[in-house]
């Protein structure tokens, strides 16, 4: 029993196996922060798809990345600059669908400084901007999107970063930093829920639109089937009670598949 307990641990499950699988979730840019509520929710559609499959969000990008190696997931919900970076997108993740909010499978980021705040986009450099975690890609995917329009480079930026989109937004309105990169969508979340936040800082800039997270499956680890059972159970949207719950959740409005 011990042998077959530390060969269950130690050999990959093959392609096809009808063994448990694993779904993890990374989205710091969500409006969504009850993620025990979230995995509840969507462990009862992955079941009511047919699915056996266990869901579980992170908060920190380090413990995602963590988990990914030690215990690789069949199919992750992660933000698309993490596709791009260290061959995943080649080699270990492969994309298949993307949602959809107001009609677009993009959103924008905004650069906030306090309301009487002097600072402009020369005067940034030195100065600390708080932002969700991004690796080197992320990073070049900001680079694109708002700071080389103003003749910035990420390299010459201070970034703190924080678990979550809204952290970095209160971390501005309580002046622990002097800027904050966030999501247009929490800045308009948030804003419903405390309408004072928003008085509290002004735009500086607007990013281009930058890609919604991707869902994705392990190359080589997940079956055809079982992508299939996944793609079909969202793309039926909010036909199936616990997914309306989730795209409303999630602020989804649909899904689509991704382009090739």
């Amino acid at each position: 029993m011990l042998l077959t307990a530390v060969l269950l641990l130690c050999c990959p499950r093959p392609v096809g196996s009808a063994s448990f699988s694993s779904f993890y979730y990374f989205n710091p840019d969500s409006t969504q922060s009850n993620l025990t509520r979230l995995k509840e929710t969507m462990d009862a559609a992955l079941t009511s798809g047919g699915l056996t499959c266990a869901f579980q969000p992170f908060v920190r990008l380090r413990d995602f990345e963590a988990k990914i190696v030690d215990d690789p997931p069949d199919f992750l919900f992660l933000p698309e600059w993490y596709l791009r970076q260290d061959g995943n997108l080649k080699k270990r993740f492969k994309p298949f669908l993307v949602p959809v909010r107001q009609g677009t499978s993009t959103y924008r980021k905004v650069l906030l400084v306090a309301a009487d705040s002097d600072l402009t986009m020369e005067k940034l450099p030195g100065v600390t901007i708080a932002m969700t975690p991004m690796g080197q890609a992320g990073l070049a995917m900001l680079n694109e999107a708002i700071f080389a329009a103003h003749g910035l480079t990420y390299d010459k930026l201070t970034f703190v970063t924080t678990a979550k989109d809204s952290d970095a937004l209160f971390a501005l309105a309580l002046r622990q930093v002097k800027a904050a990169l966030v999501s247009m969508d929490n800045l308009t979340y948030i804003g419903r829920i405390n309408p004072q936040i928003p008085k509290t800082v002004k735009t500086l800039a607007v990013s281009q639109p930058v890609p919604l997270p991707v869902l994705c499956y392990a190359q080589g680890i997940v079956s055809a089937e079982e992508v299939e059972k996944l793609k079909s159970l969202l793309l039926a949207g909010r036909q199936n009670e616990n997914v309306a719950k989730i795209m409303e959740m999630l602020q989804i409005d649909a899904w689509q598949v991704y382009p090739h």
